[in-house]
């Protein structure tokens, strides 16, 4: 089947995250059920949501891994110039949700593998579910393995603009929780203003996340100077029910987003000093989700026979997470390849370009050429 028509039907597919996943995974079993791929279903984390795993060749750790995530974030239709679930062609590129971030590099892989001629070792495609909600389908594979051994060497198919990306932040999501006493306004001695506590941890938050601007560790030199330091953020914020009631409570949402070299609970300490120093009333501070970040050696296989092959002399480092974090913890060697640009991807008119699939396609098939191909 022809790339365009494999990634036209996973389009139609709405895999938006807050959705069950099974219509995606049923697709791929009937892509390759009449194959000599192997296919298993694994439930997830919660009911309604699967990964995939594909094998072809015996079980093995060598050989290589095709590894990419089968939800999107969600399309207001009304933004976009042409039907987000239709994959449209337009000045040589794709446009669809998902086209970059990533069912272009989910349809490159069912086709390679159903393709592919394995001599040595093993190729798996691993498709995962739930990236974009914090790769819980990722995480579920950390704490309860896989049926069967697959490669270590993986190629994780974000959108990199055809770049190899060996290192990159995590996010670590918290909530702050303030309590007041709640009075009327008309008698505000009775009560504990939360909101006004909230203000000024707002207020320290945002200067301790100037502080961070300044700071730089020995990763730093991968990323680009707009972010290669820790980013933290005050993201949401919930406080009061009635203008003429003082606020009991107020919950600050935070992001925290970590080099790949520092220490989750140095900075976890700090930002707890920057609200214990502004705030008067007993709060807390809750860990929501931790999508770790990724570190792999320079050195690994994966990324030097791939920065070889596209010509790449030095390690790129990105700010945002991906499935590469939880993969990484397991035990697998981890980059990041794609086609399309990041910074359209989650936004209306999302595309990828024509002509970077066609050359992604090349450089995966001389991946599982070197990795899975007859040795001399």
């Amino acid at each position: 089947m022809e790339l365009q028509q494999i990634l036209s039907e996973l389009i139609a597919i709405d895999s938006t995250s807050n959705l069950s996943n099974d219509p995606f995974v049923t697709y791929v079993e009937k892509f390759v059920a009449e194959s000599d791929v192997v296919c298993h279903r694994l439930p997830s984390h919660e009911e309604g949501k699967f990964d995939v795993l594909l094998t072809k060749g015996e079980p093995s750790t060598l050989g290589l891994t095709l590894c990419g995530h089968m939800d999107t974030v969600p399309a207001n239709a009304e933004k976009w110039q042409s039907d987000p679930w239709n994959l449209t062609e337009r000045d040589g590129n794709w446009y669809a949700r998902g086209s970059c971030d990533m069912k272009g590099f989910v349809a490159i892989a069912l086709q390679a593998i159903v393709k592919a001629n394995v001599h040595s070792g093993c190729l798996a495609v691993l498709l995962l579910c739930d990236e974009e909600l914090g790769s819980y389908g990722a995480k579920h594979i950390l704490e309860q393995g896989l049926p069967v051994s697959i490669p270590k060497q993986v190629i994780i198919g974000e959108p990199t603009s055809l770049q190899t990306v060996r290192l990159h932040k995590g996010h670590l999501s918290m909530r702050v929780t303030i309590q007041g006493i709640s009075a009327h306004t008309g008698s505000p001695h009775l009560g504990k203003n939360a909101a006004i506590a909230g203000g000024k941890v707002i207020c320290a938050l945002a200067e301790l996340s100037k502080k961070y601007e300044l700071c730089t560790t020995d990763s730093s030199e991968h990323f680009s100077k707009e972010l290669n330091f820790p980013v933290l953020t005050v993201a949401t914020i919930n406080s009061g029910n009635a203008i003429n009631v003082v606020p009991e409570s107020c919950e600050l949402g935070i992001g925290l987003r970590l080099l790949p070299d520092q220490e989750k609970d140095t900075a976890i300490a700090e930002i707890k000093d920057a609200i214990s120093e502004v705030c008067s009333l007993p709060w807390a501070l809750e860990e929501l989700g931790d999508n770790p970040t990724m570190l792999t050696p320079e050195n690994s296989e994966i990324n030097k026979w791939l920065c070889s092959y596209i010509g790449q002399s030095c390690s790129v480092g990105v700010s945002y997470g991906t499935d590469g974090g939880y993969m990484s913890r397991a035990g697998y060697d981890c980059v990041l390849y794609g086609a399309g640009d990041i910074a359209v991807a989650h936004k209306p008119n999302e595309f990828v370009p024509m002509a970077e699939m066609e050359t992604c396609v090349q450089t995966i098939d001389a991946a599982i050429q070197h990795f899975c191909g007859e040795k001399s």
